[in-house]
């Protein structure tokens, strides 16, 4: 119905989660028949989506003949995106959302587009489009380069609060001892041994190990994100341009940019959006604001 209303601009977002999703949902942690969940469940969907009836026979969840009322508007589906694992992304020909820092950003679109290469033959999207990946880049822009750092820094340390919450309230809640910390004030540092995605970045050492020392050195020096904190871009926008220029190197197509996280106030979050569109869109030949999504985080 969503797709029919906005006139076939509906995009799904996916994601396999792990074990510790699998303890809070009351199934097993193992890690194998997390995955196999994950892959059953994406094949239904998209099954359904794109027949008039959905039959589906797996490990764990059997559908037969159950009717499609309303098909999307887009065929065969609407687009599907996938976060953080560019290998998952391309296997399931899915748009891939990058979570981390610049200094792998190139590695990680080289191997989205080597996969994609290998899993969609035809280089598109089943829609006909061209794939997409970029990075999440959470930013805060100011006239003055200090005050946008004196409010990034809080509003950072909020932001990666808020995003561990859930988690934690809810392992306390479920006396889940193995995710909660010494003190049971926060998630453990560290996820339980046996949780390592069988897909996870297998060969991202060695995408890196392709570019020259002396050159990762200089680029990751360029990287830093401005502002000094670590996964946030914070600054004016005379001061970000470097962080920009780069990433436009890097072979990405897409870019989400969080203007409002943490506990940044509305005012701010549009001080940031003027600012960049003011100068740092037309830098980059962007005349139409919607080619960025605009996300604001927790």
């Amino acid at each position: 119905m969503l797709d029919h209303l906005s006139g076939g601009r509906l995009e799904i977002g996916v994601g396999r989660g792990g074990v510790l999703e699998a303890y809070f949902w009351g199934q097993e942690g193992d890690d194998a028949s997390n995955r196999l969940r994950y892959d059953e469940t994406l094949a239904s969907l998209r099954n359904g989506l794109a027949n008039d009836e959905l039959n589906f026979n797996g490990q764990f969840y059997k559908f037969d003949n159950v009717p499609m009322r309303l098909r999307p508007l887009q065929r065969p589906t609407p687009s599907f995106w996938y976060m953080r694992n560019p290998e998952v992304a391309a296997e399931h020909g899915m748009n891939c959302i990058v979570v981390g820092s610049l200094d792998t950003l190139e590695a990680n679109v080289i191997r989205y587009r080597k996969l994609w290469g290998q899993h969609n033959p035809n280089g598109q999207t089943l829609q006909g489009r061209t794939p997409m990946i970029g990075l999440v880049v959470h930013i805060l822009l100011a006239e003055d380069e200090q005050q946008a750092i004196a409010e990034a820094a809080p509003a950072a340390e909020a932001y990666k609060w808020n995003l561990g919450t859930p988690r934690r309230l809810e392992a306390e809640r479920r006396k889940l001892t193995q995710f909660v910390d010494a003190e049971g004030t926060g998630p453990r540092a560290t996820q339980p041994d046996r949780h390592i995605a069988p897909e996870e970045r297998r060969d991202l050492d060695a995408s890196l190990a392709k570019l020259a020392e002396e050159e990762r050195k200089q680029r990751d020096a360029r990287r830093r994100a401005p502002g000094g904190l670590p996964g946030f871009v914070a600054g004016t926008p005379e001061t970000v341009k470097p962080f920009f220029d780069e990433y436009m190197t890097t072979g990405a197509n897409y870019m989400v940019l969080s203007f409002q996280f943490g506990n940044l106030s509305h005012a701010q979050a549009m001080r940031s959006i003027r600012l960049f569109r003011q100068h740092l869109m037309p830098r980059y030949g962007i005349e139409n604001p919607f080619r960025f999504s605009q996300a604001a985080a927790s």
